[in-house]
């Protein structure tokens, strides 16, 4: 058994063994609960016109390819086409349009979308699954870059060769040929990440005295959710010898492993996810947004039980204190709606509708933090405006965490049977040894 991570998540009021205890909990209910009818289904516009630069490569691959649900099977009252207005959008009804739909308000963190109107397609998130496509280059590489770089309020990027992509990486971003695993600098490391991802000097890229705990935390969200989508790829890779789903290890530390301030920020998007369930937990269960089915609202009720033990996990109430900090505000709605925006410009189908879809979930976690105060989800319905497109990828968004972490500790298994067969055969060659120096002295 590998050894699990110890310590408190940095910026969280939570530590890394409590977070691994209670999606051990919640998961097998989670993981039902996306593969419920109401749940599993997303309308998404996955043709939307790239705002940010001329796209041109797309992958035409089988498995960048979305398969579209059968509309037959989409209920009549989800296909509501107008609404009376973007504050007054309940589910199920159809109402009589009166004025333009804007992409989003000023409690939006994402520019949202909405199954009543607007175009997209009705997708089984389900049958089209996040995994490893083969989507990758200087095309794949832009949109990371250009999330970083122009959206992460100038802190440290991620990206370097062989890791930034949503892909295999053949080619680090100066596009030179190079091995898919190219091993890290910090390789000495890697043991640590088994056991420790708290310790400062691997916790984050930038010193915590360096910028704002806003844009530190704005930065440890893009990251955690990178982190998230690269873990997925590497734990469901295609191996193409076999044909085989595989997890591939090597794909795991080169992108992730070998840097634990990755792997602590998508513990730290776990959180703020958590939290968010949380604090919305009345509406999910007094509202609409349940599935209207008694068995599946059961699913719900267990899972938001399980965020009860974590309702301290996250204090919210931390940021965005002060005058100054209010416009700060702003600035972070509208840099994570270009990203979203960005979201649009990914060449591969399957990427972008994963992409959208968890750009709106931890878009939809921050509006539920900083945008309402509790007291707010503890009226109704009534004092808060959340789509159905927002909910649906919040749940999702969360399994898509609870997976990386699932997957984390599958990867920690992989690599200390590793360590373990190396001690082994290092043990029996130095038996080896002396026994034949045994014999040896003998013999004289």
């Amino acid at each position: 058994m590998a050894p699990q991570p110890q310590g408190e998540i940095r910026d969280t009021c939570i530590d890394f063994e409590a977070i691994e205890a209670i999606n051990a909990e919640i998961r097998p209910y989670l993981h039902r609960l996306v593969k419920t009818f109401f749940f599993r289904n997303v309308k998404v516009d996955l043709y939307k016109q790239c705002e940010m630069w001329n796209s041109e490569a797309s992958c035409f691959q089988p498995s960048c390819i979305v398969q579209p649900l059968d509309d037959e099977l989409v209920p009549d009252s989800w296909k509501a086409s107008t609404v009376d207005s973007p504050d007054s959008n309940p589910f199920g009804k159809k109402l009589l349009a009166r004025r333009p739909i804007p992409e989003f308000n000023d409690k939006d963190f994402v520019v949202v979308s909405d199954e009543t109107y607007g175009d997209g397609i009705w997708v089984d998130l389900q049958a089209n699954p996040e995994r490893f496509t083969g989507y990758a280059g200087p095309a794949a590489n832009r949109v990371w870059e250009s999330i970083y770089s122009d959206n992460c309020f100038g802190v440290a990027p991620y990206l370097q060769n062989a890791v930034g992509g949503w892909g295999n990486q053949h080619t680090g971003l100066d596009g030179k040929d190079e091995p898919f695993v190219t091993p890290p600098h910090n390789r000495a490391k890697l043991i640590e990440f088994l056991e420790d991802l708290s310790e400062e000097d691997l916790a984050t890229p930038f010193s915590p005295q360096e910028v704002p705990l806003e844009i530190r935390s704005f930065y440890r969200v893009i990251s955690g959710f990178h982190a998230s989508v690269s873990t997925h790829i590497c734990y469901k890779y295609l191996n193409h010898t076999t044909g085989n789903w595989e997890k591939n290890l090597d794909c795991f530390i080169s992108k992730i492993g070998a840097y634990p301030d990755r792997l602590q920020n998508i513990y730290f998007n776990y959180v703020i996810l958590l939290r968010s369930l949380n604090k919305m937990s009345n509406l999910l269960l007094k509202t609409n947004y349940a599935t209207g089915h008694p068995k599946e609202d059961k699913l719900t009720l267990r899972i938001l039980k399980g965020t009860n033990k974590a309702a301290s996990s996250f204090n919210e109430n931390k940021l965005f204190v002060g005058s100054d900090r209010e416009l700060l505000k702003d600035e972070f709605k509208s840099n994570f709606r270009n990203i979203s925006r960005i979201m649009d410009c990914t060449g591969c189908e399957k990427c972008r509708l994963w992409g959208k879809t968890q750009t709106t979930g931890l878009g939809t976690a921050m509006k539920s933090l900083f945008s309402y105060p509790e007291k707010a989800f503890k009226r109704g319905a009534t004092s808060v405006n959340f789509k159905r497109n927002e909910i649906v990828s919040l749940i999702n968004t969360f399994h898509q965490f609870s997976t990386s972490i699932k997957a984390i500790g599958a990867f920690r298994e992989m690599y200390q049977g590793i360590l373990d067969d190396y001690n082994n055969n290092v043990s029996g060659l130095e038996s080896t040894t002396k026994t034949l120096d045994t014999h040896k002295r003998d013999e004289l």
